[in-house]
């Protein structure tokens, strides 16, 4: 997809180890009258059965009903209330529908997911981040990435205590443990805001795709979709252990 001022991409496969796809992913683009504003999502979905496919969805699905209701808001006229409040509303709507169904469906009760999403105007390349969980957001700029997000898992907390190395923390049995999820009775969350600038490229990730092609071995060629389709190739190759997604945006 190519907007005056972006270039997105988004690739998910369901790997070579899992019987479905509990990653969920949405790329929405709304028009306000100042311009574009766009909605990138990811999240990965756990709670067995179809439960973890479900929860993802749900959260997908609640971060962009806020988002359209943002940009139908704006295109009245009326004043905006700001990204940073939308996406705590856009998180609220995502962790109460998860709720909700847990106690409509007893069987689904308890499950969860992490959620990874950006709110930006296209027209001036600012953003909101909202995050939950060890899907990721990078930006590459200057010829490098760098990590945006903080995962909200046990080893990453312990990591930030200085009890583990990062390479002690890459192959403890404890990694995929979360701290925090949508669909935790009590759930915190990360909102902050970011800018971008013309050439810097932002993705986001399940650990699916960064657990077995760490971000130093990204490239990015003239063909963005090309790109996503490469790094997801090379997580076939080396396992597929898990699902697979990553949606990406390249600014003009």
């Amino acid at each position: 997809m190519r907007l005056a001022r972006l270039e997105i991409a988004t690739e998910s496969n369901i790997g070579r180890r899992r019987r479905n796809n509990e990653d969920f992913h949405r790329v929405a683009v709304h028009p306000t009258p100042a311009g574009h504003l766009v909605l990138l999502a990811v999240a990965d979905g756990m709670g067995g059965a179809e439960a973890g496919e479900l929860a993802s969805k749900l959260a997908i699905e609640g971060v962009s009903v806020a988002a359209k209701s943002y940009a139908e808001h704006t295109a009245t006229g009326r004043p905006g209330i700001g990204l940073p409040l939308v996406m705590d509303r856009a998180f609220k709507l995502a962790q109460r529908r998860i709720l909700q169904e847990g106690e409509r469906v007893p069987s689904r009760k308890g499950m969860g997911t992490t959620l990874t999403a950006v709110l930006l105007t296209e027209w001036n390349r600012q953003a909101v981040v909202g995050h939950v969980g060890d899907t990721r957001a990078y930006r590459y700029s200057s010829g490098r990435w760098t990590l945006l997000t903080q995962d909200h898992s046990w080893v990453a907390q312990q990591v930030r205590q200085g009890v583990l190395s990062p390479d002690q923390a890459e192959d403890h049995p404890w990694k995929h443990m979360l701290t925090q999820a949508l669909g935790l009775a009590e759930v915190r969350y990360d909102i902050f805001p970011v800018s971008f600038a013309p050439g810097e490229v932002l993705v986001l990730a399940t650990d699916g795709l960064y657990g077995l092609v760490p971000p130093e071995e990204w490239t990015l060629g003239n063909d963005l979709q090309s790109s996503l389709e490469n790094w997801v190739g090379k997580a076939l190759m080396r396992g597929g252990t898990d699902n697979i997604t990553v949606v990406a945006a390249r600014f003009r």
